[in-house]
């Protein structure tokens, strides 16, 4: 039997819409279609390749209540690779959850749209064959791990959160392991899963889900020898976790940049090679929006935006279409002497200024306000701010951002309640 080609994407996030513009020909916003570019050409590609599956590694919208032209651009792609007779399947990653139990996905619709050989929508731990024009296929799908089960069953009302995620954890684990012993040995299979690896890397942007309380998963429970590919989604940052084992155990990472944490990271997809007991696959890149940070030390006493200009200079070949921030230290009785307009001048290039913002130097040190877990957010972060100058210039969007986080976790404890 011929070699299986298979798309894997994931983490495509319709809907990010930070750091860019509403274009005023379409009415979009200029980072949506900056996302969809990146899905099309990863759809595109994979036509052009001639692949026989797709596998979509969940985490479709930013949200998982995406409006009509976040859902109408995401399913054109999708659409195509259907249209082209090719199956899809797809889990439900984290954004693609609604916080209220018994809710439909953002990826159900799916499941209505055409014959079930084409569309293939996974929401809760699943073994499924696929027929594909080159042979059938194994898939063990585990969306993510959501805690609304568990939390239904009277016995794990009165768990605490780690004791939940401790039992979120052992049932996967569980489940990988009694699937594993279940497939057909002779035909090629693949672990399709959104989730934590603890040995994975995450980009800038995540690494705050490192503190949470989501399951995390060992790289040897996943690399179980009885699957040819692990097929992940949820980490924004392209990697391999087993280099050197079988089978390959990897996260395409998101198709575009979500912030200025993801500026180093190289955005795309993969194409797998696949058959019983041999498994290759190749990262591409998408067109992803590139992000660009200059940082300047200012040293001309005189002319303290000459310097500024000077750096900006030396990053000019990445700076057309780039989202870009400058940075720069210069002593505050000299930073009436520099000249911001011609700052901008010189960032013309950019798709995007999103700051050009200064940081004193030789300042003195203050006394560090203490923060203390009696503290209501917003005045955490309020005090975290004073403590931390470098983050002043966003304390607004800051502030914003969180009201609407706790916001959230009041109405989701709301709606637990009631329950």
């Amino acid at each position: 039997m011929k070699p299986l080609k298979v798309l894997h994407i994931s983490d495509t996030h319709i809907g990010m819409e930070n750091y860019g513009r509403i274009d005023p020909e379409t009415g979009l916003h200029t980072r949506l279609k900056d996302f969809v570019k990146c899905l099309e050409f990863a759809v595109d590609t994979a036509l052009a390749e001639g692949i026989d599956l797709a596998l979509f590694a969940g985490d479709a919208y930013r949200t998982a209540d995406p409006n009509p032209t976040h859902q109408r651009e995401f399913a054109a792609k999708i659409r195509k690779l259907a249209d082209a007779g090719i199956p899809v399947v797809m889990i439900t990653g984290n954004h693609d959850i609604p916080a209220a139990y018994g809710k439909a996905s953002a990826l159900d619709i799916f499941k209505t749209l055409g014959s079930e050989k084409l569309y293939r929508v996974i929401t809760r731990p699943e073994l499924i064959t696929v027929e594909t024009r080159s042979g059938p296929v194994q898939i063990l799908g585990l969306p993510w791990p959501t805690r609304h089960i568990l939390m239904t069953r009277e016995e794990y009302k009165n768990l605490t959160d780690e004791e939940i995620t401790r039992k979120i954890e052992e049932s996967y684990t569980g489940i990988i392991d009694f699937y594993a012993q279940r497939l057909d040995p002779q035909i090629p299979s693949i672990l399709l899963a959104h989730l934590a690896a603890a040995e994975a890397t995450y980009s800038g942007s995540e690494r705050s889900a490192m503190i949470g309380k989501d399951p995390v998963f060992l790289t040897g429970i996943l690399a179980n020898p009885a699957f040819d590919y692990v097929a992940l989604g949820h980490i924004h940052k392209h990697q391999n976790l087993n280099p050197r084992g079988y089978p390959p155990v990897v996260y395409p990472g998101s198709i575009d940049r979500v912030d200025f944490g993801e500026e180093f990271d190289e955005k795309g997809f993969c194409m797998v090679s696949l058959k019983k007991g041999e498994a290759s696959y190749r990262f591409l890149p998408t067109c992803a929006r590139p992000f660009l940070t200059v940082g300047v030390n200012i040293t001309n006493k005189e002319d303290p935006t000459q310097d500024i200009l000077q750096e900006i200079d030396k990053h000019r070949p990445k700076l057309n279409g780039a989202v870009v921030r400058v940075f720069y230290t210069v002593d505050e009785e000299r930073e009436s002497l520099v000249d911001l307009k011609r700052v901008r001048a010189a960032l013309e290039p950019a798709f995007l200024v999103a700051g050009i913002i200064r940081k004193t130097g030789n300042v003195k040190r203050t006394m560090r306000v203490p923060i203390s877990e009696s503290l209501g957010m917003l005045e955490a972060l309020d005090k975290y701010i004073f403590n931390n100058p470098d983050l002043q210039p966003y304390a607004e969007d800051l502030k914003s951002y969180a009201a609407r986080l706790e916001q959230e976790l009041r109405d989701t404890e709301t709606r637990r309640r009631g329950e």
